[in-house]
């Protein structure tokens, strides 16, 4: 029969509030002595804390609301592992929710996920162009949710948390000025949707590095895609049509796509054509052409998202809104050349 938290206090002498207090992460009244005792009876049986039970006490769960647009993306789901690995860790399990381009539904999605008791919210998905009216909503229904809020874009969200960010302006300029400095002049650009805050920026950094090597913008060789291996393949025939002897791919999906349509088509990279990435997913280096891209620490930010949202549920006082940020690296690999 499974031992109740009723059994450990009748054991231990104590009360049921006691042997609850004993048991949690945070700081009680309950003596050291006291909590020793309760610990060791607990093991001594294989106490496993009713979760259920616990939210309803404490008005949260043990689970950690996460939302994404797209799960199918390698950088994506490699972000999902390592938070997954933090928190799991610590008693927590992530409810993963998927939204797509659609700020109609983001609030009726935060009233559903709310409904489950979150103890808090990892907001991983992609900052859009929002009027003012729809801000205002989207920031309510978060302060609705009254916990914790980390976010991959800076929303301005007003709530406790985190906004973990991304210098993808750095990261569209260092790619761009990489091949300028091969000696590229006629560079495309396989960007990804257009109403994306990340695209953007990303596209303003291949602005900068133009305009800093004197060459002018021309809108025909930047191509919107959505991000997917697919698209890259469908807009490869079109932007080599405008004789580019590079690509700045946005991320590293759409760059495959452009590998498997310059395969169909026999063209050679980098002999005919210079490609960059963006992201440095998993099998970018183990391409027959390793794949040049501008390196995110995945692995890092996945581990701090984690484990700052942990500090943020077991802290027991409000630390407001505070931002980290990281910066781009360019790897070089084979897929570019000099010319």
């Amino acid at each position: 029969m499974q031992v109740t938290i009723k059994d450990i206090a009748r054991e231990c002498g104590v009360s049921v509030a006691t042997v609850s207090m004993a048991l949690s992460s945070k700081k009680t009244r309950v003596s050291e002595k006291t909590k020793a005792k309760v610990i060791e009876v607990a093991r001594k049986y294989n106490y496993q804390p009713n979760n259920a039970a616990v939210s309803l006490v404490n008005k949260k769960s043990k689970l950690i609301g996460i939302v994404f647009n797209d799960l199918r993306n390698t950088h994506i789901s490699s972000l999902f592992m390592e938070i997954n690995n933090v928190v799991e860790k610590r008693g927590y399990s992530l409810v993963c929710h998927i939204i797509e381009d659609d700020g109609a539904v983001e609030c009726d999605l935060l009233r559903n996920v709310g409904a489950g008791n979150i103890s808090a919210l990892i907001w991983a998905k992609s900052l859009e162009k929002y009027t003012n009216e729809e801000k205002k909503k989207l920031n309510d229904a978060i302060l609705q949710l009254d916990v914790p809020v980390m976010t991959m874009d800076n929303y301005g969200f007003a709530c406790e948390g985190t906004d973990v960010v991304f210098d993808y302006r750095q990261g569209g300029y260092i790619a761009t000025k990489h091949l300028i400095d091969y000696g590229h002049r006629r560079i495309g650009c396989v960007a990804g949707k257009k109403n994306y805050q990340v695209t953007q920026e990303r596209l303003e950094g291949y602005k900068m590095a133009l305009q800093e090597a004197g060459i002018s913008y021309d809108e025909k060789l930047v191509v919107y895609g959505d991000y997917t291996m697919n698209s890259g393949y469908m807009l490869f025939s079109y932007i080599m049509g405008k004789k580019v002897t590079a690509i700045f791919s946005m991320n590293d999906e759409m760059a495959f796509g452009i590998y498997r349509a310059a395969r169909m088509y026999g063209v050679s990279i980098p002999e005919e054509v210079s490609v960059v990435g963006f992201d440095n997913v998993p099998f970018a280096d183990v391409m027959q052409v390793p794949l040049t891209t501008i390196g995110i620490p995945v692995e890092e930010i996945g581990k701090y998202i984690g484990e700052r949202t942990m500090e943020l549920i077991e802290c027991t006082e409000k630390k407001g809104r505070n931002v980290r940020e990281y910066k781009p690296q360019l790897l070089l690999r084979g897929s570019t050349r000099k010319i």
